[in-house]
């Protein structure tokens, strides 16, 4: 075992919420209002659904293999070699959302906070700061998430405490005025952020230690972050409107210009921006923590730190190469994360489960035969 720390079900839970919330608060609320106008609101909260259906899937791995990362799942259930190959193409999807998150922060704080600052200079920062939690391990990540938690949680209660003055409801009539349809196509570009990215937590599944009390957290935990989304993007809705919020490229942020309580508090979307930094860093470093790992396993390593400072520096190329600027994240995530999600985490998961569950009944089946001769 690569990692010898322990998490309990409760530090689990916390990383799933901080995991769902991430890059999705500033994403989110633009793409929806897109895509269903006034009833983004009524897409986000539909989307959970789904999104617990992906985790029965992700929590029958678990129940399967339940000391297994998913990199050593898939050496179980395909044999070494087969099973290695398949691990590749979910290495680099790891990868490829983890080098995108680092390029998310480098983009809003150059467009937003640091607005002359090098976007490479903001990058370079972030992902220092996830080596040394990488380099600590997974216990000191989850317990530093511990302690930030609730702060996270009183920022977004005083977010959404503050806006409650600046709310017109007449922003989310007329409610269904689009049709379904609309609503079922935001749901579905929803799924590729965050709920199909749950499944790189499979990666640090064997290091909780109540396996049963894990399953249910996880659940409750992804209800938690689906319905803290939903709420922002319906403030997002009711404070901004639908045709402002999908014009933003962060509309979250926006909202935090608009709490005015008399003459004295205002203008603290920097409780935003402190939300994001908080959620984003512990999804990101979890990616990271999920990717080094995940490769030390893939090629027999005996110790995942040593390849923790090399993939910095294809991180961070790979992030500023990958995309261009700002119209072409959100394009991105509007057209090409929830299909490349899904085949991922989603179809090629769905069929190594049932390669799997049938490799079991035979095994078990072949103990039985043997026991009862």
């Amino acid at each position: 075992m690569l990692e010898k720390g322990k998490i309990n079900a409760g530090e689990f839970s916390i990383i799933v919420i901080t995991f769902t919330i991430g890059t999705a608060i500033l994403h989110i609320p633009a793409l929806l209002s897109t895509i269903a106008k006034q009833d983004a609101w009524v897409a986000a909260a539909l989307t959970i659904l789904p999104g617990l259906f992906f985790l029965f899937i992700y929590n029958q791995f678990i129940s399967l293999y339940p000391s297994m990362t998913y990199v050593e799942m898939n050496e179980i259930i395909l044999g070494k070699w087969l099973g290695k190959l398949a691990a590749v193409p979910y290495l680099f999807y790891v990868f490829h959302i983890t080098s995108g998150g680092y390029r998310g922060i480098g983009d809003f704080f150059t467009t937003h906070v640091l607005v002359e600052t090098p976007t490479e200079v903001i990058m370079i920062l972030i992902v220092l700061t996830s080596i040394i939690g990488v380099r600590l391990g997974l216990e000191v990540i989850c317990r530093t998430a511990v302690i930030f938690f609730p702060w996270i949680v009183l920022l977004l209660l005083m977010l959404f405490l503050f806006l409650i003055p600046q709310i017109k409801l007449e922003n989310i009539q007329p409610i269904f005025g689009e049709g379904i349809k609309p609503i079922i196509s935001g749901s579905y570009h929803h799924l590729g952020l965050p709920y199909l990215q749950l499944h790189i937590l499979l990666m640090i599944a064997p290091f909780v230690t109540e396996k049963a009390e894990m399953k249910k957290a996880f659940y409750r935990a992804t209800i938690i972050g689906g319905v803290i989304l939903s709420i922002i993007v319906l403030f997002s809705i009711l404070v901004l409107g639908p045709d402002f919020t999908s014009r933003q490229s962060y509309p979250t942020y926006i909202l935090g210009k608009k709490i005015s309580i008399g003459n004295f508090f205002q203008r603290v979307e920097v409780i935003v921006a402190i939300i994001w930094v908080f959620t984003i860093y512990f999804k990101l470093t979890i990616c990271y923590y999920g990717l080094t790992l995940g490769l030390a396993q893939l090629f027999g390593l005996k110790d995942y730190k040593n390849l923790i400072f090399p993939l910095a520096f294809l991180i961070l190329p790979s992030s500023i190469i990958m995309h261009p600027n700002v119209v072409h994240v959100s394009n991105y995530i509007a057209k090409t994360l929830t299909p490349f999600s899904l085949t991922i985490c989603f179809f090629i998961p769905l069929l190594l489960l049932m390669i799997g569950k049938i490799r079991e009944k035979r095994a078990s089946a072949k103990v039985s035969n043997h026991s009862s001769g």
